[in-house]
């Protein structure tokens, strides 16, 4: 099937097939659900539905056909981003073979951008709804081949403000232009949590809350860490530099944008993320 400007359709699930991972159902375009992966992991949803986050190994195939070791995975699919990494190669060829595959299958389907060819260690495409980020750490005489790693990340390409409702559990008939006073104004969320908007200057303010639970992650967390693993992609942030301390980001002509994460007092999680308010206009 040939997609935009004769390429052939994007499929992270074909992308799956292609690394010879087992067990690959149908998928989702351009981003599988997280139900959808935690079909192909075999492991639980994480959150309360229907705020929820898919977070597990992939499984390879065995048998004659398939004669190394498989290296270790780690998939992570929320609502706007997905996030696989591959690590403790047996040896450099098979490393050198994934990244062939993964680097070829990007190079077919996508188109590559001008700040994903300026660096070593990290490459991004975009394309049929997608940007794609391919981070990686190549073996070398002074690197072990376990310790070699391939990153691919996945996000929608889409203006900002459908990506935070996305994030937010916002409808997409939603209105979000709270006025320019400073006041917060609440927001109706799919997800199980209290969510208010306001705006000052240039900024606009999400902030979100819902209760802590020991030994759980809350809702108001599960987004924390949506957006804070969105924008260090955003970003560019390069593999062996994702940071959760960070908590601003550069965006370039996006503008900037931040979190401020609270600290679980009365056994509530209350964050906020900051963006700017031009974003609201998308």
């Amino acid at each position: 099937m040939t997609g935009v400007a004769g390429k052939p359709v994007f499929s992270f699930g074909e992308l799956l097939v292609l690394l010879d991972v087992d067990a690959v159902g149908a998928m989702s375009a351009p981003l599988p659900t997280p139900a959808e992966a935690a079909a192909l992991t075999h492991a639980p949803l994480r959150g309360t539905a229907p705020c929820v986050e898919a977070h597990g190994a992939c499984r390879f195939r065995t048998g004659l056909a398939h004669l190394y070791d498989p290296p270790r995975t780690e998939l992570v699919v929320g609502p706007a981003h997905v996030m696989l990494s591959i690590t403790r190669f047996a040896d450099e060829d098979t490393w050198k073979n994934m990244f062939e595959w993964v680097s070829g299958y990007f190079a077919d389907t996508l188109t590559p951008t001008a700040r994903g060819t300026t660096r070593e260690g990290y490459r991004e495409y975009a394309g049929q709804g997608v940007i794609a980020t391919l981070g990686f750490t190549r073996p070398n005489v002074r690197l072990d081949s376990r310790d070699a790693v391939i990153e691919v990340a996945l996000r929608r390409d889409e203006p900002p403000l459908a990506t935070l409702r996305q994030l937010f559990g916002l409808a997409a008939e939603t209105t979000i232009a709270p006025p320019d006073d400073g006041n917060w104004r609440e927001l109706s969320s799919a997800w199980a949590v209290h969510l208010e908007c306001s705006r000052h200057g240039d900024t606009a303010r999400f902030r979100f809350s819902a209760p802590h639970h020991d030994g759980q992650t809350s809702t108001a967390g599960m987004c924390e860490e949506w957006c804070w693993r969105w924008l260090d992609l955003c970003a560019g942030t390069t593999i062996g530099h994702h940071d959760r301390v960070q908590v601003q980001w550069d965006l370039g002509a996006l503008g900037h944008a931040s979190i401020v994460r609270g600290d679980k007092a009365h056994r509530r999680d209350v964050h906020e993320l900051h963006v700017p308010a031009s974003w609201l206009a998308a």
